[in-house]
């Protein structure tokens, strides 16, 4: 079983007709890993931009020229941060965890400066769900949770770090979401697991069965966290473009050492599926 595949597409020297091509397969192939790349910002946003809508939010952390390049740093000016996700290490999280499941499926990594060691993971939480037991799959599809952020789980940010107010969302979802455990894909309709368990702050079953949720999450984190579902990205080069469906796959980053720039960007593949 292959986690991800990786292309030798070359973004430089293709139609627009097949950047949506590529597109969907992103749904179909999960973790898409394209290497050896030389793209100006125009290019990488136009790209995203052809496969569909992408996130623009008035963050410190936008590319001021390029809104929707996401600067991904540990650099700083003035001694402020200029990007998200700046030094410390990620633990397992996809995109917007703690909002409502929205239409911004897939976020994609372009690497400026890889900096030293620097390792990221994937995970396919598609394949896991797949292989899971039917007698636990018939209890995981009536499961509900609440998911909401807390500081120290997969990410440890000190008070007042404009990261940390942006992460709370105190004011606009001060009880976390509600989302099922088991999704259906919004463009491929697959089922997978939701399963950022650092969100997670409560699980209950929808038929109004009884529940041990601990009992349930420690047998999730044993089933989904195998190697077999896992690939590590361990050396990151310039040029080097990820692409992740931010539904069939979670993902980590170890602790950043040394210079490293990668533009984030997230969106969804209306531009690919809706033509």
């Amino acid at each position: 079983m292959s986690v991800h595949v990786e292309t030798s597409i070359d973004f430089n020297n293709v139609t627009d007709k097949e950047i949506k091509e590529f597109g969907r397969n992103i749904v179909r192939d999960n973790i898409v890993v394209v290497r050896n790349q030389e793209l100006d910002e125009s290019r990488i946003l136009h790209i995203c931009e052809t496969i569909g809508n992408v996130l623009k939010p008035k963050q410190f952390f936008m590319h001021p020229d390029y809104p929707g390049l996401f600067r991904v740093t540990n650099e700083r000016k003035d001694g402020e941060k200029i990007g998200i996700f700046a030094d410390k290490e990620l633990d397992w999280h996809s995109n917007g965890n703690g909002r409502p499941s929205g239409n911004e499926s897939c976020v994609a990594l372009y690497c400026i400066k890889p900096g030293k060691n620097s390792i990221t993971s994937f995970c396919d939480t598609r394949q896991a769900y797949n292989e899971l037991p039917d007698d636990i799959k018939e209890i995981v599809d009536d499961v509900d949770c609440t998911f909401q952020f807390k500081n120290n789980t997969f990410y440890k940010l000190e008070e007042g770090d404009k990261e940390l107010i942006m992460f709370e969302n105190k004011r606009i979802y001060p009880e976390g979401v509600t989302k099922p455990l088991v999704y259906n894909h919004p463009y491929d309709n697959g089922k997978g697991l939701y399963f950022t368990f650092h969100y997670i702050r409560e699980m209950w079953r929808r038929s109004g069965k009884e529940l041990d949720q601990e009992s349930l999450k420690q047998y999730l984190l044993d089933h989904v966290f195998q190697e077999k579902y896992i690939y590590h990205h361990t050396d990151w080069q310039p040029g080097d473009f990820i692409f992740m469906d931010q539904f069939h796959s979670i993902h980590k980053r170890n602790e950043v050492e040394g210079d490293r720039f990668l533009y984030r960007i997230s969106f969804d593949y209306q531009g690919s599926f809706n033509e």
